[in-house]
């Protein structure tokens, strides 16, 4: 039992649909945005509005795209499905296509019929939820809709504006013929701060163009039905943050809409008048992470889990610990505490040490000669420290064994080596005398494949973060 649930739980956008329907939906604030979803889908469906705009945000691993494919899943197939039977999803998984929205719609209606007409009854690409039996009513529809493409194509000259005008088009025609689109955009932080989901030239420039018309968008005024977003950091902060690292997409994006990167907040869709109907975030505690490990057996000590609700609060880093729990110990059950833990983690940490100490910023090396913060850093987190408080830094002076002539001057030098570390991108100040492990470090220790932003693990993007807070600490002592 504890096996499978493991497996199911590892990542949203792999779960076969039987899995789907037999996850508990309702630990932590997973449920509140799959029952919210369905309440706005409901609540269009019955008239009590024309249209709902839907906002997720929670960081990579907080179980988004479960909530998001088991919503629609439920619509499609599930107990009250029959209330939902006019509504027709569109969910583009936009990490892993091109931002090129009218050919993104056929290529979806292509799986859609291929998946109805090749009697699969699992889960063949993740962005298809429902059972065969549910689409085969709806295919017709979505069949006579790819007849029209064609026309709604030759309204527009220039591709980018085709490939979302035209859609749009698509999204009008539905409503007419009595259906209202239930349009999801999962993993938007992969176009708009890394740029996965931008594999073309159009594709870059159909963005431009769709931001510009997300005002329009949101309020309702492109169609009847139900938008949903979801991404890992408001909309707002990623675009700065993509700015901030001159990413060349970013550029090119404001470039067409004439925008200039100083003034990240004139991006179309962050500016104030924004408003969705329903805003959901995704926030886990410990309480919910506990819930979690108890559902599914996870053995994981009650230290740990606290830990984690602090420094990297997902479900993901908790089902990843208990994989790497079971290969570490070689499958043998037992509680993880703060001391297993990090003999999981030690690995991944440590090799990250040694690659920063080689690196340079300025010219200049990260670690100076004779420094001892790594030292002390991997001291800290082999005691159990992922997490200071002033009110420990007694019991840290003693475990790094700093000298001091008394009890307040050892206090003072813990917190000048705290602050030296989150100067160094290792430790994150929290609050006032307060620090937590990077976050981004603690993922790519683990293994996890994507950052809390969204942004691939691998240890060079980790470098290049840290160096980043290196270089901004650097010139704030100019």
């Amino acid at each position: 039992m504890v096996e499978r649930s493991v497996e199911l739980l590892k990542k949203g956008e792999t779960f076969n649909l039987k899995a789907l329907e037999h996850i508990n939906i309702n630990i932590g604030p997973v449920g509140l945005a799959y029952h919210g979803i369905l309440h706005e889908v409901r609540s269009v469906v019955k008239g009590g509005k024309l249209f709902s705009a839907v906002y997720v945000e929670g960081l990579y691993g907080t179980g988004k795209t479960l909530a998001l494919r088991r919503a629609v899943h439920d619509i499609l197939s599930g107990p009250g499905k029959e209330e939902f039977d006019k509504v027709i999803p569109i969910y583009f998984y936009l990490g892993e296509m091109d931002f090129a929205l009218l050919r993104g719609f056929k290529n979806y209606v292509e799986d859609v019929k291929a998946y109805v007409k090749g009697g699969g009854e699992l889960l063949v690409r993740p962005n298809i939820m429902g059972w065969r039996e549910d689409w085969e009513k709806r295919l017709p529809v979505l069949e006579e809709i790819l007849k029209t493409a064609s026309e709604v194509e030759k309204r527009y000259k220039d591709e980018a504006t085709k490939e979302v005008l035209g859609f749009f088009d698509i999204l009008r025609e539905l409503n007419k013929m009595g259906y209202y689109p239930l349009l999801v955009f999962d993993e938007f932080e992969r176009v708009i701060y890394t740029g996965d989901g931008l594999k073309s030239e159009v594709g870059r420039r159909a963005l431009a163009t769709f931001a510009s018309n997300y005002l329009e968008l949101t309020r309702g005024h492109i169609y009847r039905g139900v938008f949903v977003i979801s991404t890992t950091r408001p909309i707002k902060e990623l675009v700065t943050m993509a700015v901030n690292e001159k990413r060349p997409h970013i550029t090119f994006i404001f470039e067409q809409l004439g925008l200039s990167l100083d003034k990240p907040w004139d991006f179309p869709m962050v500016r104030g008048h924004i408003v969705y109907d329903l805003t959901i975030p995704l926030s886990w505690d410990e309480k919910h992470l506990g819930d979690l490990a108890r559902e599914y057996g996870l053995p994981l000590d009650q230290n740990v889990i606290r830990l984690l609700s602090i420094v990297l609060p997902t479900p993901r880093a908790i089902v990843q610990i208990d994989i790497k729990v079971r290969s570490y110990l070689g499958g043998a059950p037992q509680v993880v505490s703060l001391k297993e833990f990090y003999n999981v983690v030690k690995h991944g940490i440590t090799g990250f040490v040694e690659r920063l100490k080689k690196e340079r910023v300025d010219g200049k090396p990260v670690v100076g000669a004779g420094a001892l913060w790594h030292e002390r850093f991997l001291k800290l987190l082999e005691n159990g420290y992922f997490f200071v408080h002033y009110n420990t830094y007694d019991k840290v002076a003693e475990v790094l064994e700093i000298e001091a002539t008394d009890l307040q001057k050892a206090r003072q030098k813990v917190s000048q080596l705290m602050r030296k570390l989150s100067e160094l991108g290792l430790y994150e100040a929290v609050g006032t005398g307060e620090y937590r492990l990077n976050p981004y470090i603690l993922a790519h220790a683990l293994g996890i494949d994507r950052l809390p932003d969204g942004s691939p693990a691998e240890i060079e993007e980790v470098l290049r973060k840290v160096k980043d807070v290196v270089i901004r600490a650097r010139r704030k002592q100019r």
